[in-house]
C-alpha cells in the first residue's frame, strides 16, 4: 500500500484530478496532514466521504511503523523509526540553546546505510540497503514533533545516508518541508550535506526552492580525501570547489564545509592554510567537528588508524581561520555518550533504547 506522504501537492492535485476531483481537495487533504496533523483520513471531515473511503482502501497514512527512543544529558534524543517497508533508520533531535537564539533541529536520515563508506562514519560499514522514499523522509520529521511535543526550527539531511545518492526522493521531500502554504520550515532553515556528489550539486542548485549546502571536506588534498573518503576517487578537489562556487552563484546561499579534524592528518597550519584559500572562492563558513569514536563496529585499514584531535589543536585550528579572515566554529558533539554524534548512526545501540 502507497503511503500518501510520498506524493507532493503537485503529484496529489494530479491524482485526485484523475479521480475526477478538482485540485482544491488535494489541498485540502495536504494542508489536513501537515497543518492539522491528523492520524486518519476519517479526520479530513473537509473531504467528501467517499474520497475518505477511497483513501483509507488505497494509501497508509503513516511511513513509520514505530519508534524507539534513547536521550543524553544534553536533551539530544536518537530515534530508531522502524519502517513500514521494512529495516529502520536513525534520526536524531538536537536542542540549542544560546540566550536570544534557540534552534531545535533534526538531523535526517535519506537511506538504509550508506554505500560511501567513509572511513571515519558508522553508518558506511552497514553498507547500503535502500534509499527512502519521500514519506519515510517526511515522516522522521513529523514523528520527531510529535514525540518531543517541539516544533522544528531547522531540518539537516546529515543523518543516515548520501542524500545526493537519493536526489529525487530528497528534492520532493524538500518541497513538501519548504512549502509556503503549511509553513513547515523556511527553506534557509534546510541543509542538504553531501560527500561531493559533484553533478548533484549542479542540479540542487537548479530546483525551485534550493536550501543551504554543506559539503563534507575534511581534506583540500586529493590524496588524504582519496584515502578517508574513496568517493573522493571519482571527483577531484578542483571539481568540487568549481561544484560550490556555481551552488553560490545561482542560489546566493552561503556554503558550510565540515571539516572532521583528524591528529596528525589535517590539523596543521598549513591544511588551515590550504583551506581558507580554498573556502574563501564564495562566502563561506567551517564547521570543525571533533571526530567521534566508530569502534562499536567492526574497523579495518584506515579507519583503525585515525585518531581524534586534541581539544586544544581544535581551539588552534579554529583561530588560524580566524586569522585568515574564514568563519569557523566547532561544531559540539551532542549525543555522543548514546552514539548519536556526527557520523556515529549505525543501530548501535538499538536494543537498550525502551519503546516510548
Amino acid at each position: 500500500m502507497k503511503c500518501i506522504k510520498d506524493y507532493t501537492l503537485i503529484k496529489l492535485e494530479d491524482y485526485f484530478s484523475e479521480l475526477g476531483y478538482e485540485k482544491f481537495r488535494a489541498r485540502q487533504l495536504f494542508y489536513a496532514i501537515y497543518l492539522h496533523r491528523i492520524n486518519d483520513f476519517s479526520e479530513d471531515t473537509t473531504l467528501p466521504k467517499e474520497l475518505r473511503e477511497h483513501l483509507r482502501n488505497f494509501f497508509a497514512m503513516d511511513a513509520i511503523s514505530s519508534v524507539k527512543t534513547q536521550m543524553a544529558a544534553d536533551g539530544t534524543i536518537k530515534f530508531l523509526f522502524s519502517l513500514v517497508k521494512g529495516s529502520a533508520v536513525e534520526s536524531v533531535f538536537i536542542p540549542w540553546d544560546k540566550g536570544l537564539k534557540e534552534r531545535r533541529t533534526l538531523c535526517v536520515s535519506s537511506q538504509v546505510g550508506c554505500a560511501l563508506d567513509c572511513s571515519f562514519c558508522a553508518t558506511g560499514k552497514l553498507g547500503l540497503t535502500r534509499n527512502l522514499t519521500v514519506g519515510e523522509i517526511v515522516d522522521q520529521i513529523l514523528w520527531a514533533e510529535k514525540i518531543t511535543g517541539e516544533r522544528l526550527t531547522n531540518v539537516v539531511f546529515m543523518g543516515m545516508g548520501e542524500p545526493l545518492q537519493n536526489f529525487q526522493n530528497v528534492v520532493q521531500s524538500i518541497s513538501i518541508l519548504a512549502n509556503t502554504k503549511i509553513n513547515l520550515f523556511n527553506r534557509k532553515n534546510i541543509t542538504v550535506s553531501t560527500s561531493g556528489i559533484v553533478p548533484k550539486i549542479y542540479d540542487l542548485a537548479k530546483i525551485e526552492k534550493p536550501v543551504k549546502l554543506a559539503i563534507s571536506l575534511h581534506s583540500t588534498l586529493d590524496g588524504i580525501r582519496e584515502t578517508i573518503m574513496p568517493i573522493a576517487k571519482k571527483w577531484k578537489i578542483k571539481e568540487l570547489r568549481q561544484a560550490a562556487i556555481d551552488y553560490y552563484r545561482k542560489t546566493f546561499l552561503p556554503i558550510t564545509y565540515e571539516y572532521i579534524l583528524f591528529d596528525g592528518l589535517n590539523d596543521s597550519e598549513l591544511d588551515a592554510r590550504r583551506l581558507a584559500r580554498f573556502v574563501r572562492s564564495v562566502p563561506s563558513k567551517v564547521n570543525i567537528i571533533p571526530y567521534h569514536r566508530i569502534d562499536f563496529m567492526p574497523l579495518n585499514g584506515i579507519s583503525k588508524e585515525l585518531k581524534p584531535a586534541s581539544s586544544e589543536k581544535i581551539f588552534q585550528f579554529k583561530q588560524w581561520l580566524h586569522s585568515y579572515g574564514v568563519k569557523a566554529f566547532v561544531r559540539s558533539s551532542s549525543g555522543y555518550e548514546i552514539d548519536g554524534a556526527c557520523g556515529q548512526l549505525a543501530f548501535s545501540n538499538r536494543y537498550s533504547m525502551e519503546f516510548l
